[in-house]
Order: C-alpha cells, then sequence, then structure tokens
C-alpha cells in the first residue's frame, strides 16, 4: 500500500472504528428500577399457632374462589378465607373468616380444605364451617413465597439476614 493512500484511508478506517464503538456503551440510568419490596416475618411457633376461625371481616385483596355445597370459600391474598354462606344467592352471608398467614391458594376434598400457609400446607376439616378446625400440617411443603412482581429486596431483609426461624407470610412495597 502506498503512503498516498495509507494516509487517505487511516483517518477513514479509525472514524469508522470510533463510531462503531458508540454503540456499545450501556447508560447505566436507562436500566429498569425494580420496586423496593420487604418480607412481612413472622416465627415458625407462631406460624404453627397462626391458623384460627375468626369472626367475618370485610374483603380488600380477594385471590381464588372455591364453591364447595352452599358455601364460598374466598381467599385473600396472605391473610386466609373468607367463608361464605351462600344459601340464598340473593343475600349471602360473609360468617367467618379463616386466618391463614401466607395463604394464596386452597383446594378441596370431600369437607377438607387444603391450603398454603406460607410454606406449609395445612388440612382443615370443614364439615361444619362454622367449627373449623386444623386436623394435619405438612411442615415445608412449598418453597418460601415470592414478591407479587419482580423487585429489589433490601439487603437487610434477604433471606441469609433474617432470624433463623423467619418464615415469609406476605410481601409489603417499600413507598420511597
Amino acid at each position: 500500500m502506498s503512503f498516498f493512500m495509507r494516509q487517505r484511508y487511516v483517518p477513514l478506517l479509525s472514524a469508522g472504528l470510533l463510531l462503531g464503538l458508540s454503540g456499545c456503551f450501556i447508560d447505566v440510568d436507562e436500566r429498569p428500577v425494580l420496586p423496593p419490596y420487604r418480607p412481612v416475618l413472622m416465627s415458625r411457633a407462631t406460624l404453627e399457632q397462626s391458623v384460627a376461625l375468626v369472626p367475618a371481616r370485610p374483603m380488600r385483596n380477594t385471590g381464588k374462589i372455591y364453591l364447595k355445597d352452599k358455601y364460598l370459600f374466598i381467599n385473600e391474598r396472605y391473610e386466609g378465607i373468607h367463608i361464605i354462606d351462600n344459601h340464598d344467592p340473593a343475600q349471602p352471608r360473609n360468617v367467618g373468616f379463616l386466618r391463614i398467614p401466607g395463604n394464596v391458594d386452597v383446594a378441596m376434598r370431600g369437607a377438607l380444605l387444603y391450603a398454603d400457609n406460607a410454606v406449609d400446607l395445612v388440612t382443615i376439616n370443614l364439615a361444619n364451617p362454622a367449627d373449623a378446625r386444623v386436623v394435619g400440617r405438612t411442615r415445608n411443603a412449598f418453597p418460601e413465597l415470592a414478591p407479587p412482581e419482580p423487585a429489589s429486596i433490601e439487603p437487610e431483609y434477604r433471606p441469609e439476614n433474617r432470624p433463623t426461624d423467619a418464615v415469609v407470610v406476605g410481601w409489603q412495597k417499600v413507598n420511597n
């Protein structure tokens, strides 16, 4: 290659490389910002004593619905299950709330209701919904409850920094 051609192509080649490299830089500010969440924690001992039939309460954050005979069982995310007497569909009655911290899903077979109690599976006899009682518990049947949406978890709330007996029973969005 002659000296004249080298003088002409070197600046063109250099300019082409500089233009090509400018597209490789990532602007850190353009990454999506994930909302921070904090886990709602409960000790293992408290979790195992937490399932109880309590007075009816208003519905706020409902999830799945299960129909069994003349009763509706309506999940309140992370809280438990509303028991609705539907004998008269024109006037359903909220007869009680089955408190089950960390509850998201339910299933029934016969008179037995199966529900997640955070990481545990509880079996509740509902032959008489006014006298609901736990008849079984399988510990650690499920993985830890995940945040409701992709999120960042503050360092002090990550699993390795929580008390050893803590169980996640829900998630709370942090408002900055």
